[in-house]
This record gives structure tokens, sequence and C-alpha cells, in this order.
């Protein structure tokens, strides 16, 4: 009994340091957007390896999750880990851990999707700010071999 608990109080805290890493990221993420938007395409580096240290943060507990998730659904004989299947499954005794685990599941999920919005937003972001680059790039370069056409050689 105090194994399964163990167990679970783990997935939770594991569950808990991803959460508090990915509102992490999200911080960054909102970092990005301003620094696409001013063409600070330097300190976005800086921020991105930031962002990518903040990742392997949370894909390290992922693997935590995983190993703490396989061993309660063999120990409750699941099919696959499901938080409602194991509320069905498992004894009275564990209901008020496995709530506090459903809760903390429930504030993951909003961040998560946030985070994979801000990512779409700021990749279309960072692809506008690129073509609008590259068009000036191609614009400026056209007009100076523009210019140069129209000035007298000199000789």
């Amino acid at each position: 009994m105090k194994e399964i608990r163990d167990k679970i109080a783990a997935l939770i805290s594991s569950y808990q340091k991803q959460l508090d890493l990915y509102e992490q990221i999200r911080d960054v993420g909102a970092q990005e957007r301003d620094l696409i938007a001013h063409g600070h395409l330097d300190q976005l580096l800086l921020v991105l390896q930031e962002k990518e240290a903040l990742l392997k943060e949370a894909g390290a507990e992922e693997t935590q999750i995983r190993s703490t998730q396989d061993f309660l659904t063999r120990h409750f004989e699941l099919v696959s880990f499901s938080i409602p299947q194991l509320k069905q499954l498992a004894s009275h005794r564990y209901h008020q851990d496995i709530a506090s685990l459903e809760a903390v599941v429930a504030r993951l999920v909003p961040v998560l999707e946030l985070l994979e919005e801000q990512e779409r937003d700021n990749e279309a972001l960072l692809n506008e700010y690129l073509e609008q680059v590259k068009g000036y790039s191609a614009d400026h370069l056209q007009a100076k071999r523009a210019q140069r056409a129209y000035k007298p050689s000199k000789q």
C-alpha cells in the first residue's frame, strides 16, 4: 500500500516539475516573440538555448513519468495508463492520491496546449520575419545593381 502511494506521489511530483518547467518555457516563448518582432536574432539564439535546456529537463521528467506509469499499469493490470481506469480499479484508500494526480494533470494540459499554439505562432512570426528580410535583401541588392547601371562608368 505504501509503495503504491509513493509511486503515485512520485508521479504527482514529476508532473508538477514538468508543469513548472513548461511554465518557464511559456515565459521564454513570450521572450522569443518579442525578440523576433524586433529582429534581435542573436539574442533569440541565446533564448532558444535556454528553452532547449528546459525541454531536456522536461524530457527527463517524462522518462520518470513513463517508468512510474508503467509500474502502476502493471500493478493495477491496466491495458495502458489511464487515470479514469486507475480510479475505477484502485481501492478507495488511493482515491485521494489519484484525485491529486488528476488535479496536477488537469493544470498541465492547458499549459501544453498553450505552448503548442505559442510555438506555431512564433514559428509563423519567424518565417514572416525571414521572408521580409529575404525580400529586403533581394530588393536592396537589386537596387544597388540598378544604381550602378545608371552611373556613368569611370574611365
